[in-house]
């Protein structure tokens, strides 16, 4: 039976004209509530709205009303409560509420959503604002989703885990400063591009893509520890506790044109006991292969969704697309913002852990190259500490590097030299050293930036 019914018919039009004017009079009053209601229970509200589409919403609406009009029932005060025992919600109140949103959403045609920070459009994609804050050109899309599969691999990182399980916790960052991250990100993407195309270049054909160098080195990264302190003394310790890379001052340091170039960087890399840094080449994802794979990987990986970057109508690629890669091939690590902050129980196990913490040594390539620094006397210092000792007895016995891999008998036969004592001479260690800068100085010669 309805709240209130009418059996009058003479008295029924005067009261239904009435009850429009009630109707009108209270609409400002219910949209200005409405407006409040939405700001209150803001995340419940669009649990509700994203259960719908838009034109469905729309079309409840418009049914709604349209069946309030011009029907002749005399039920002129509807009030069918929501299943949920924590919502009381006139039916029509929320209809007003969706209307509200609508209306607002088709005379500013954008989204009202926010994401870390910044607006997000009505496709999802990151607004103008964070580009700015990222360093981005104007033009330039970034997804939400994108930012969301960086925290994702964040979060899900096994040592992230590890901690958050050891300490009972199930959130390692309270903030991430994701415009940080992106334009540490696209100021080493742009040096890399730069190398081989225009800076407005911005679409890619795989002939493109191919004719971009085997690898690269950079120069400028910092984690905290090692050859990577940062000359800031509070900034480095805030690095070290934080356990994410500072990519601030990243450049381009080498370029491996060829494949032959990488591997000869890669070997004298391996050779000097990862001794050097700033030589050991990275690929930065540009590559044909890498960027037909951005999307694979394991579940807690950054996976971004390369629909929203999709290919050309020729089949090239997007400048997006290949940033995608690049990111990619840093696994998608948070970079280093002092407005990215953790949980304060990680936070105090990570500060307890970087007193503890000992990166191993390494000298920079430039101090080597400028005279800065002896690289003979550095690495003699090292090795007969045992560094490289394996390597050293190849040496001194001249045993190719390639006849080690997967050789089980040379192996154990190294193992057993040094149980037994062995020793690398001095004027191998020597030899050793001069052999490594030879190669290392004609290599500097081809590739330095």
């Amino acid at each position: 039976m309805s709240i209130f019914s009418i059996n009058d018919n003479s008295n029924y039009n005067s009261i239904l004209s009435q009850a429009k004017a009630n109707k009108e009079s209270k609409e400002n009053s219910k949209i200005s509530f409405a407006n409040a209601f939405l700001k209150q229970n803001a995340s419940k509200l669009n649990e509700i709205q994203n259960a719908n589409s838009q034109t469905l919403a729309r079309s409840e609406v418009l049914n709604s009303t349209n069946t309030t009009n011009t029907s002749n029932n005399t039920n002129f005060s509807i009030s069918s409560k929501t299943n949920s025992p924590n919502y009381d919600i006139s039916s029509e109140f929320k209809n007003s509420i969706y209307t509200l949103k609508y209306k607002q959403a088709d005379i500013s045609n954008t989204s009202t959503n926010t994401a870390y920070g910044y607006s997000v459009d009505k496709d999802g994609y990151m607004g103008s604002d964070f580009n700015k804050a990222a360093g981005l050109p104007e033009d330039f899309k970034i997804h939400k989703s994108t930012l969301d599969e960086i925290k994702k691999a964040a979060e899900n990182d096994p040592v992230a885990s590890s901690i958050k399980e050891y300490l009972g916790v199930s959130e390692y960052y309270t903030n991430i400063d994701m415009a940080e991250t992106i334009k540490q990100y696209y100021n080493l993407f742009s040096n890399a591009l730069g190398q081989s195309f225009p800076n407005d270049k911005t679409s890619f054909s795989e002939a493109d893509i191919n004719s971009m160098p085997s690898g690269y080195a950079i120069d400028g990264f910092y984690n905290g520890y090692g050859a990577f302190k940062h000359p800031d003394a509070i900034r480095n310790d805030d690095i070290a506790i934080k356990s994410i890379a500072d990519y601030s001052n990243v450049l381009i340091s080498n370029i491996y044109r060829s494949q032959e170039q990488l591997n000869e960087a890669n070997s004298i890399y391996s050779d000097s006991a990862g001794l050097i840094s700033g030589i050991k080449p990275e690929t930065l994802g540009l590559s044909l292969e890498e960027i037909k794979n951005v999307s694979k990987g394991e579940d807690w990986q950054f996976n971004p969704d390369m629909s929203v970057y999709p290919q050309n109508e020729d089949g090239s690629y997007s400048k997006e697309a290949l940033f995608m890669s690049l990111i990619k091939s840093q696994e998608g690590r948070i970079l280093y913002s002092p407005k990215t902050t953790l949980n304060p129980t990680i936070e105090a196990y990570n500060r307890a852990m970087a007193k503890e913490s000992f990166s191993g040594p390494a000298i920079h390539l430039d101090s080597i190259m400028t005279g800065k620094s002896d690289f003979k006397s550095f690495f003699r210092y090292w090795a007969e500490r045992g560094i490289a000792e394996g390597d050293l007895y190849m040496y001194e016995n001249n045993i190719p590097k390639e006849s080690a891999m997967g050789n089980w008998a040379l192996d154990a036969e190294i193992k057993q030299a040094l149980a037994n004592g062995w020793k690398a001479k001095p004027s191998t260690i020597n030899s050793c050293a001069d052999s490594i800068m030879d190669r290392l100085n004609n290599l500097i010669g081809q590739t330095r930036v």
